[in-house]
C-alpha cells in the first residue's frame, strides 16, 4: 500500500516539475539543468514533457513491480522526496516567474 502510495506521488511531483521547468524557461529565467532534459526540451515543450514523463513514469512502474524489496520501497520513498524537494524550489521561486511575466 505504501508503494503504491509514494509511486502516485512521484508521478504527481513529476508532472509537477515538468510543467514549473517549462514555465521557468518558457519566461527566460531558467534554464533545464539536466543535460539529457535539456536536449528533449530543445526539440519542443512536447517532446520534453512526452520523455520526462514517460521515463519516470517506467521508472516507477519497474519500482512498484519490485515492491516486495526493501531497496525498491526505499527508491521510491527517495524518489518522492527528491521531487518534494524540486517542487518545493519551483514553489520558493516562483515570484521570479511572476515578476519575468508582468
Amino acid at each position: 500500500m505504501l508503494a503504491t502510495r509514494l509511486a502516485g506521488l512521484v508521478i504527481i511531483l513529476n508532472l509537477l516539475d515538468a510543467v514549473w521547468t517549462l514555465c521557468f524557461v518558457e519566461a527566460g529565467v531558467a534554464d533545464e539543468a539536466n543535460p539529457l532534459m535539456s536536449s528533449a526540451l530543445g526539440h519542443g515543450a512536447v517532446s520534453f514533457m512526452a520523455i520526462k514523463l514517460a521515463l519516470v513514469s517506467l521508472s516507477v512502474l519497474l519500482l512498484w513491480r519490485l515492491r516486495h524489496r526493501k531497496s525498491a520501497n526505499l527508491a521510491l520513498y527517495s524518489g518522492a522526496t527528491a521531487y518534494s524537494l524540486v517542487v518545493a524550489y519551483h514553489l520558493a521561486n516562483a515570484h521570479h516567474l511572476v515578476s519575468a511575466l508582468s
